[in-house]
């Protein structure tokens, strides 16, 4: 029974390495992203933050125009870096998009909206700065479910899932810019600093117009099938391998 189990925990273990490695011949940048938040998350270990990246609109206009690159990756606690970052990376893997310049800009796109839009309608903002991924993880939600619209067929599951998908996490953000409040802060037992209610909202914005730039919907539609069908025949071809 323990060879049994050890057997079973190697395989399991095994699968585990292997759909790793599959993710990252898929997108390869899914580890630069690990390794930026691996980097600007190291300072919660010894329980604060990297303050020096947060987004304060008077430091960037002194200069430190670093803030507005890399504050997304920036958390205050392991808690917000969980939440934010497992959405963000499983989002990002999720999408159909083929091109990396394509989905990079989506996440660029998101991450722009998300500040300007905090920055314009947020005052509160200079004083306890932006941080954090969730505009961006907002915005790829909203792009991915534009994608299953677009490659599915009228009345498929799929289609209805990605058009149900899109309208619910749109009027999730649009009411928390119109309240001020987040959605589901019950959930977060004070472990996510101050909370900027509109950049959800501008994080779907950001994202959608960098879609609509890059990719109008026609394109996408093609696009999108010919990506499901390069990543079926490659399915294919690895199950037709000798083991």
């Amino acid at each position: 029974m323990n060879e049994g189990a050890e057997g079973s925990r190697e395989s399991r273990s095994q699968g585990i390495v292997a759909d790793f490695s599959d993710a990252l011949s898929h997108r390869p940048e899914l580890l630069f992203f690990v390794a930026l938040l691996v980097i600007f998350n190291a300072p919660i270990l010894a329980g604060s933050c990297f303050h020096s990246m947060v987004f304060l609109p008077q430091a960037v206009q002194r200069g430190e125009w670093w803030r507005l690159l890399f504050h997304p990756f920036v958390h205050v606690t392991w808690y917000h870096l969980l939440l934010d970052g497992t959405a963000f990376l499983a989002l990002y893997y999720s999408l159909i998009e083929a091109s990396v310049v394509r989905r990079s800009m989506y996440v660029l796109g998101g991450g722009v909206g998300s500040v300007l839009v905090s920055w314009a309608a947020a005052p509160a903002i200079s004083s306890g700065g932006l941080c954090g991924l969730s505009g961006i993880a907002h915005g790829l939600m909203a792009v991915s479910a534009l994608e299953l619209v677009a490659v599915n067929a009228p009345g498929s599951p799929e289609r209805r899932i990605g058009q149900v998908g899109f309208f619910l996490v749109v009027g999730k953000a649009a009411l928390e810019a119109l309240s001020g409040r987040m959605f589901f802060t019950f959930l977060h037992f004070g472990l996510m600093g101050a909370l900027v209610a509109v950049s959800h909202a501008g994080g779907i914005i950001g994202s959608l117009l960098a879609m609509l730039v890059l990719k109008p919907w026609r394109s996408l539609r093609a696009g999108a099938a010919e990506e499901l069908l390069s990543g079926a025949c490659q399915q294919k071809m690895r199950g037709q391998q000798p083991v």
